[in-house]
């Protein structure tokens, strides 16, 4: 077994992965500079909501975070056209986590999985092919890397379906929530629409999605269910993109699909398409212009990454059904295999251990994680819940005993309100920097919510000093209510 993650494979779809990868860290930044978010999320703010451990991690000034963000995109170029690429990939890590740790209320899953795939670029020779320093560097070149450089992503791409699609079986999801309360707010989607105002849709698509992320990992790694389920998941992140506008994460999934591929498929692709008829490459080419123009009706605008990437994967799916051979071709081995590492092996299985308990520690905690917000983060619970909350911050007059009623949620921008009310790390921290503006009095919240359409209920104990507890994401927090 261990012998065979050390096959010598393909170079050209590890290669191809990475440009993908930093084509879309490249229109990530863009899309910072194009919206304003840099200023948005990093200068405006008077707080910041950071990581358990990680308090000290603080914004630059706005030249400062300005200038990350041209690094970054420096470094994503740099990436794509994999020049200097181990310390490219490497710095791009680092800048990355940086400015997912200045931020918990900004916490999504997609910033999460491109964290750990950023990491894991840094170890894996994706330069070896289509880049720089192989043109530049002959200890780079190669034609072959280890079979574990692909499985190591096939596995991380995999469980992002495998444990989301384990995350909905839950009562709530399994009765249509909170789909049921989604849809009908898209009820202008063309041409089907109004289906969405009716609940039997919202258990269709619940439903759906649930098979597909429980069926996605270990189909797509099967050749005659590949292309099924290839073109099931593409469906599936089109209509996500369109229904729920999540950024580049539906476009990453969709181009991160080829990984499943032989990999030799863009050789094989390439050497397909050059040999066919003047008639036969018009017909690909109108194949390419339909899935382009697919992708960007469900995008809702013609952009270059979304318009190339559904082009090119609508190419790839219909020559995956009609041509990909079922076996790798064109291997002629100049080598026996890449010798084995005991390190490389130790770090793989420290890795996939990692990856397969972190998403499972919420089953030690009693309650609902999407309520307590106990193991919720890096577990893969993608678009489970809609929680809304109306919350009462109080300070204590040490002197009178009285409790004085705070007006609103002051010092926080719009976008972080929802989000510290409903969760109840964020409100320890924001009662730790109320009680710092007022001359370190205690302060106290009285906060209820509803999940998923339920009655409101008390989330935390309103009797609880907050300034005096801490949140533990791996344990049951005592000052947190828990309900049935």
């Amino acid at each position: 077994m261990i012998d065979k993650i050390y096959k010598p494979v393909s170079a050209n779809s590890l290669a191809l992965f990475r440009i993908l990868f930093g084509v879309i860290m490249l229109w990530e930044v863009y899309r910072y500079f194009h919206y304003g978010w840099i200023e948005r999320y990093w200068v405006r703010p008077a707080i910041n909501f950071t990581y358990e451990g990680f308090s000290w991690v603080t914004p630059l000034s706005a030249e400062g975070m300005t200038f990350l963000f041209v690094v970054m995109g420096v470094l994503a170029l740099f990436v794509t056209i994999g020049f200097m690429y181990r310390f490219s990939a490497a710095l791009l890590f680092v800048i990355f986590s940086y400015t997912f740790l200045l931020e918990q209320a900004r916490y999504l899953n997609h910033f999460y999985l491109v964290m750990l795939i950023s990491f894991l670029m840094i170890f894996l020779p994706a330069h070896n092919k289509y880049s720089v320093d192989s043109y530049l560097f002959r200890s780079n070149r190669s034609k072959w890397v280890p079979k574990w450089t692909v499985l190591i992503l096939q596995f991380q791409i995999g469980i992002v379906y495998l444990f989301g699609g384990i995350a909905k079986l839950n009562r709530d999801w399994l009765s249509g929530s909170p789909m049921d309360m989604w849809l009908p707010r898209r009820s202008d989607f063309p041409l089907i629409g109004s289906l969405f105002e009716h609940y039997e849709t919202a258990l269709i698509m619940s439903y759906s999605g649930l098979i597909l992320d429980l069926v996605a990992f270990p189909l797509l790694m099967v050749r005659k269910t590949r292309p099924w389920i290839f073109a099931g998941l593409i469906l599936f992140h089109f209509m996500n993109d369109r229904i729920f506008t999540i950024g580049i994460f539906p476009w990453f999934m969709i181009g991160a699909l080829t990984i499943y591929l032989p990999t030799t498929w863009p050789k094989d692709l390439y050497r397909y398409l050059t040999t066919l008829s003047p008639t036969r490459k018009q017909m690909w080419i109108s194949v390419a212009l339909l899935g382009g123009l697919t992708g960007s009706w469900f995008h809702e605008s013609i952009a270059l990454v979304p318009f190339t990437i559904s082009a090119i994967i609508m190419v790839i799916l219909v020559w995956d059904f009609l041509v990909n051979p079922a076996e790798e071709t064109h291997l002629t081995f100049e080598e026996p295999g890449f010798q084995k590492s005991g390190w490389v092996t130790a770090g793989l299985a420290l890795w996939i251990f990692i990856q397969i308990t972190l998403p499972m520690r919420h089953t030690l905690i009693p309650g609902n994680p999407s309520w307590t917000e106990e193991g919720h983060r890096f577990a893969w619970h993608m678009k489970l819940r809609s929680k809304s909350c109306v919350e009462q911050f109080y300070l204590l007059d040490r002197e009178s005993g009285e409790k004085q009623a705070i007006n609103g949620m002051p010092f926080l921008e719009s976008w972080q309100r929802s989000k510290v009310s409903a969760r109840p790390q964020l409100v320890v921290q924001y009662a730790s920097f109320l009680s710092k503006i007022y001359n370190n009095q205690p302060v106290y919240a009285d906060i209820r919510c509803s999940l998923n359409g339920r009655e409101e209920r008390k989330l935390i104990d309103p009797n609880r000093d907050l300034t005096q507890v801490t949140f533990k994401d791996w344990k049951q927090n005592d000052w947190i209510f828990r309900y049935e």
